[in-house]
């Protein structure tokens, strides 16, 4: 199997092979668009026309929400534009009887869907560009933008009951940050508390009103508080007031930020610091799975358009004689079960009930099967 992926992929791309993949393009992207229109509107619209009619958001604003809203549906949508193009592509070439002249050429089934796997290639691909690019920055950006038109106000970089654990170069736990307001913006945290466990045998507590992030420094700069010492072995125990404190830290504001974006909003790089940062942490554990089942699905989600795309090229292959009636209905359950399947899983690795690798490629595992069923029994039946 790998030594004939191997001879697909980089083997010289010849007229055949030319010829059927600019076949694909035009199926690919009007079904693509269609089916992205269709699951916008019945996704979002209603989203847009609550701004419009509740809120009195300007259409120009409410247009600019959708078009943001776009690329992560185009991410969703990819593979039934794949399946249906391949479908309708094999089904054209099929009616054209050049499958036939192909096969009597001396040309394998193989060769015949060596394009239809380079294709599937380029939309994943396309589909792995667009989500770990174009998402990370359209997602936050419609976030901010619905918000500022339901309250007419900038969304502040913020957050409440901001938590985050700082580590050393060990990975051991140095201090672990607790605010009840986070503003990023300003690099001020409001009633703080933070536990220190950087001196040996020795915990201290600092609480204060607020704390401001001094870059000279290199640490925060706490105010009107009190810092409480407490021994491991309670031989040690007091408290003092201070109304200035000053603490070094590697926690910086742009490591804080991290907390506060969404793991669907991250980028692999972003979701992997994401995953490392909270590795330890038993705080905010949601957030953690979310972001363990997003970087997985990161690469499940593009194998998808090239699992998917070997479904329905061997459906398209029919006798000349058969109805293709059957073959659309099963187009239809492939599709259905594909998405069925994978919110059940990432619902369920999301709720810790399911290994969030397992989550993500349990549904190409069941697309594999199936394509290999399918490209077995046109084998036989060619």
């Amino acid at each position: 199997m790998i030594k004939l992926f191997r001879q697909i992929l980089f083997s010289r791309i010849n007229i055949l092979d030319r010829y059927i993949i600019n076949e694909f393009w035009i199926p690919f992207i009007s079904g693509s668009a269609i089916i992205t229109g269709i699951w916008l509107s019945a996704d979002q619209l209603r989203q847009v026309f609550k701004l419009i009619t509740i809120a009195d958001a300007p259409i120009r604003l409410a247009i600019t929400i959708l078009g943001l809203h776009m690329p992560a549906i185009i991410v969703i949508t990819i593979p039934i534009g794949i399946l249906w193009s391949s479908f309708l592509v094999f089904s054209r070439l099929n009616h054209d009887s050049e499958i036939i002249a192909m096969r009597t050429s001396g040309i394998s089934l193989t060769k015949i869907m060596r394009p239809v796997i380079l294709f599937g290639c380029i939309a994943a691909l396309f589909s792995f560009s667009i989500n770990e690019i174009v998402v990370p920055f359209t997602n936050p950006l419609a976030r901010k933008l619905e918000i500022y038109s339901i309250y007419k106000n900038p969304l502040p970089n913020s957050q409440k009951n901001f938590t985050y654990l700082e580590k050393g170069s060990n990975k051991k736990l140095r201090r672990i940050f607790y605010a009840a307001y986070y503003n990023a913006d300003k690099d001020l945290l409001k009633n703080i508390v933070i536990l220190d466990f950087t001196r040996a045998g020795l915990t201290q507590i600092y609480t204060a009103k607020h704390a401001r992030w001094k870059p000279e420094k290199g640490g925060w700069q706490l105010y009107k508080g009190t810092n409480h010492f407490i021994s491991n072995n309670d031989a040690l125990s007091r408290v003092s007031s201070f109304h200035s404190f000053f603490i070094p830290s590697s926690s910086t504001p742009a490591k804080l930020i991290r907390e506060l974006s969404k793991p669907k909003e991250m980028n692999i790089v972003k979701l992997w610091n994401f995953l490392e940062l909270q590795k330890d942490k038993t705080i905010n554990t949601d957030d953690y799975n979310e972001a363990r089942v997003n970087f997985h699905n990161k690469f499940a989600q593009p194998i998808a358009c090239l699992l998917i795309a070997l479904i329905g090229a061997p459906l398209g292959i029919l006798p000349r004689r058969s109805s293709s009636s059957w073959n659309y209905i099963f187009l239809a359950v492939i599709i259905f079960q594909f998405y069925v399947t994978q919110s059940i899983c990432l619902s369920m690795a999301e709720a810790n009930r399911l290994l969030p690798f397992i989550a993500a490629w349990l549904p190409n595992i069941v697309l594999l099967l199936i394509s290999l069923i399918i490209i077995r029994q046109k084998t036989r039946l060619a």
